[in-house]
């Protein structure tokens, strides 16, 4: 008797943790899409992302040094990947930027930045569209405009130009959530095959990623790298572009 009354308080306790984990993530689901819904009201239109863009691009070029054209046609391939796109009023562009480290990132408004340390690593060129495809999706998907928008109500400044763009400037190098990464990745992939390309370019990416990341972690060289100190883990990616 005393054994099954102690089941029974061991299920009822069970039962109160399992519900309250579920209030508590349908809480958090509220309030997330309640987030999103107060970004998209504020979001900042085309042009304007445009215009926070080239102030943006203008502080992060200015110690740069950068190279015209490098080991593929860059040019031809980054066009085919932007007609694919929904976001037409997006200035999309790209600089190709003399660094030996192999990453690429870029910004609200559309500018890539491609770095010759990860482009010298590249054998086809369905590689380097996987990495312009991905890089362009985080625009596609406005991850990086909400970043910009998520840095300004935390600091709850006037949101004039000048500002998002200093905003921009102190976050544009910060990650992307793992979530908004596959999201970039699945994005990216789309774009890649409507432009013709075949989805083994960025599985054989992700392959020369890990090999990257093991000697980046002997080096102990993995800050500020977009692609391997903050991107999922990279088995997960290549599995979920294999699926699709």
């Amino acid at each position: 008797m005393k054994m099954t009354k102690i089941i029974f308080l061991i299920f009822l306790i069970t039962s109160q943790i399992i519900y309250s984990q579920d209030l508590i993530k349908n809480i958090l689901k509220t309030v997330d899409q309640v987030n999103q819904e107060l970004l998209n009201i504020t979001a900042p239109s085309d042009e304007e992302e445009n215009k926070i863009g080239e102030q943006l691009d203008k502080e992060i070029m200015k110690d740069k040094k950068t190279v015209n054209d490098y080991k593929f046609q860059i040019k031809i391939i980054f066009d085919k990947i932007k007609k694919q796109t929904d976001r037409k009023k997006i200035n999309y562009r790209y600089s190709i930027i003399k660094d030996k480290d192999f990453n690429a990132y870029t910004i609200a408004g559309g500018k890539v930045y491609l770095l010759t340390g990860l482009i010298d690593e590249l054998e086809k060129e369905e590689e380097l569209a996987f990495v312009i495809a991905h890089e362009i999706a985080h625009n596609e998907l406005k991850h990086c405009i909400k970043k910009v928008q998520y840095a300004a109500k935390a600091s709850e400044i006037n949101p004039l130009l000048g500002n998002l763009v200093q905003i921009a400037y102190s976050i544009y190098h910060l990650p992307f959530s793992k979530e908004e990464e596959l999201e970039a990745d699945k994005r990216a992939v789309e774009l890649m095959k409507k432009a013709g390309y075949d989805k083994e370019g960025a599985i054989s990416f992700f392959k020369k990623l890990q090999q990257k990341e093991k000697q980046y972690r002997k080096e102990n060289k993995t800050e500020e790298n977009d692609f391997i100190s903050t991107h999922p883990n990279t088995e997960e990616r290549i599995k979920k572009i294999e699926k699709m």
